[in-house]
């Protein structure tokens, strides 16, 4: 058994093929040992079909993902830009898919500038996260019991991997700029968990 996390994309390609975009990660996915130019069957509760599998390097990108066409995945019930968990199982070649809707990493919190409703996720840690990329959605943010609403600004910068909150509620949440923050992000309700690391000596 072999299994990864990887986002959906929807592209132009004939109906039967999924292409696979691994080792956006530092380390190698799991999947690289699904065999080359074999026929899968990709199952998903009762739903089954067989389809044509290809892998793609030397993208730039900082999280896996898969492509396919909009018919297979409406047969799938599959969403894009959401983000799923694949499962190979050698004795079948079958090719499982389920959601997978919660993703952890951590980052540095600095202070925006941007004004007191916007939070600014730069795109490494947006694609980290599984947040969609797009601006202006409406994020709710998380930190203990506190919870409070902002619009996403996504940096021009693709190597961005920091979380910027504007000063006004770092200051109400009594968190600490510049220092290590554990993220949740659960694409379901676009909620951002956020909690001080034990090095932030949070107050």
């Amino acid at each position: 058994m072999a299994s990864g996390q990887l986002d959906l994309f929807i592209a132009k390609l004939p109906v039967n093929t999924v292409v696979l975009t691994l080792n956006c990660f530092d380390s190698a996915s799991e999947l690289l040992a699904i065999p080359r130019n074999a026929t899968i069957t990709l199952k998903r509760g009762t739903i089954k079909q067989a389809i044509q599998l290809q892998f793609l390097e030397g993208r730039e990108c900082f999280a896996d993902f898969m492509e396919m066409n909009f018919s297979l995945a409406r047969r799938f019930q599959l969403t894009a830009l959401r983000r799923y968990t694949l499962t190979y199982n050698p004795s079948d070649q079958s090719l499982t898919v389920k959601p997978s809707p919660l993703s952890e990493t951590t980052s540095i919190l600095m202070t925006s500038t941007l004004g007191a409703g916007t939070l600014s996720v730069g795109y490494e840690l947006l694609s980290r996260l599984g947040i969609p990329e797009r601006q202006g959605t409406i994020i709710k943010v998380r930190q203990g019991r506190n919870i409070a609403r902002f619009r996403l600004h996504i940096p021009a910068n693709l190597s961005d991997d920091r979380i910027r909150l504007p000063s006004l509620w770092l200051q109400k949440w009594k968190l600490n700029a510049n220092h290590q923050h554990q993220l949740q992000f659960d694409q379901r309700n676009f909620t951002l968990s956020l909690t001080a690391s034990a090095s932030s000596n949070s107050r």
